[in-house]
């Protein structure tokens, strides 16, 4: 990444969501890291040379902030910007940063201004489906991606990170539930291989379905299979619970 940007030039795109910690994927990650997109502002020329992808971009007063030193687009206007290239899915777990509870950076108000303010331009309609599906209780973009391609297939939006009591005891809080089907579904990423943390989840495992929830577990590599994944759902959801 640039430590500094020529003259009226300014870091933007995936380039800029990395400066602001906000999700990408792993592919956009690397080529953003690789190749950064550096702006100016509309009318000037943009910038060529190898090594650097040049936009030209229109820019109104608070689209530009620093990072470290480094001029870039503010998190919400980076966000307008990655509805380009990035699916609802994606962009959704980029919007449940910006709004996340924990660390909010935008609120949904903020997002739907922003939306309003590019109405009609590339990504417009991915745009209007990650603000619908922005969810401030999200914690994780896997998470976020996954209850999105649940929503998209039809079926009904799952709670998000859900605390699970026995009585007055805190058992666990789930990555999503379907609460009148009990069906709880957790994504783990490859932190979950470790051997205590697999200890861990299967203690946590036995107490929820001793408390007559269903569990069923999502790892990466059913993204690489959607239809089965869904299909996969819907049975469990159809289920008598």
């Amino acid at each position: 990444m640039l430590r500094a940007v020529p003259g009226r030039s300014f870091v933007c795109g995936p380039s800029a969501a990395i400066l602001h910690g906000l999700p990408l994927p792993g592919p956009v990650e690397v080529r953003a890291r690789e190749c950064p997109v550096i702006g100016v502002p509309a009318g000037s020329n943009r910038i060529r040379r190898p090594g650097v992808v040049g936009r030209s971009l229109l820019v109104a007063p608070g689209d530009l902030v620093e990072v470290d030193g480094i001029r870039c687009t503010s998190p919400l206007r980076t966000w307008a910007e990655l509805a380009e290239t990035l699916s609802v899915a994606q962009l959704t777990a980029v919007s449940d940063r910006l709004i996340s509870r924990r660390h909010p950076m935008a609120t949904r108000e903020d997002l739907e201004r922003t939306h309003r303010r590019f109405l009609g331009g590339r990504g417009s309609k991915r745009r209007r489906l990650a603000v619908d599906f922005a969810d401030e209780a999200a914690e994780s973009p896997k998470e976020s991606e996954l209850r999105v391609l649940l929503i998209m297939a039809g079926l009904p939006a799952p709670e998000t990170n859900v605390e699970i009591y026995d009585g007055s005891r805190f058992v666990a809080r789930v990555d999503l539930l379907y609460r009148s089907a009990r069906q709880i579904i957790e994504y783990d990423g490859d932190h979950h291989r470790d051997p205590d943390q697999w200890s861990r989840d299967q203690i946590r495992r036995a107490e929820l379905e001793s408390l007559g929830y269903r569990m069923t577990v999502v790892t990466r590599r059913d993204f690489d299979a959607p239809a089965a994944l869904i299909s996969r759902i819907r049975r469990l959801l159809a289920a008598p619970a």
